[in-house]
């Protein structure tokens, strides 16, 4: 008991000293005295249960706030893939997934609540199978590295099989998809330098000098 607790205690004693004059008071038929300590640790436990529950409520807000950040606009596959990997973590804190799923559904519906969220709807049974075996194939090959693709493209052409030759097909396309946003800027990249020689092509024909008809001869030669 500290010493301020200990001041409040001997006021309160001190009044109702007066009230009961030499008589001592009884509480469940012992001394009052002999209760302190008891009384003393409900008040305690009891303001610390208050102060933890209201660090806990402005931790699940803030974690409510930013649940709905990362939820806005994704699509339904992507919304279930963000539930399912929350209640993994709730797992891993050790609720139960039941318990974590819980948690899930009244961060949810806080979310609806304050933020007007909206649910993503589900697509199509095709769309969704679709949906479900690219988050699978980005799940399966997210961890390797192209350099570990490729040996595996190598290693499964090597065995020569019909079934190795159509997963090491199906790898080919994975780089293939990886490979195709550089593909696209070289693309873009040439058929920028193809158009910047076209026009200055074009300009040397119209100047008809012999300067331009050299430079001229010199690009056709290059390009044979």
């Amino acid at each position: 008991m500290t010493k301020s607790s200990q001041a409040v205690a001997t006021a309160v004693n001190s009044v109702v000293a007066s009230a009961v004059a030499e008589s001592v008071l009884m509480l469940h038929g012992k001394p009052a005295s002999d209760w302190d300590s008891t009384i003393f640790q409900l008040g305690f436990d009891s303001c610390k249960a208050v102060t933890a529950t209201e660090i806990a409520e402005r931790t699940l807000a803030q974690c409510q706030t930013a649940l709905f950040d990362f939820l806005k606009g994704l699509n339904y596959v992507e919304f279930q893939y963000t539930r399912n990997q929350f209640i993994a973590g709730g797992v891993d804190s050790g609720k139960t997934a039941n318990a974590a799923e819980q948690v899930w559904d009244k961060q949810i519906g806080g979310i609806v609540k304050s933020f007007g969220f909206e649910r993503p709807k589900s697509e199509t049974k095709d769309a969704k199978r679709k949906a479900e075996a690219e988050a699978k194939r980005r799940a399966e090959f997210e961890k390797l590295s192209d350099a570990e693709l490729e040996n595996k493209v190598d290693a499964l052409t090597a065995e020569g099989t019909t079934k190795s030759r159509k997963e090491a097909a199906r790898v080919s396309a994975e780089l293939d998809k990886r490979n195709k946003p550089i593909l696209d800027a070289e693309q873009v990249a040439r058929k920028a330098t193809v158009d910047k020689i076209v026009e200055r092509v074009r300009e040397l024909a119209k100047a008809k000098t012999s300067d331009a008809d050299a430079i001229l001869t010199q690009v056709a030669l290059l390009l044979g």
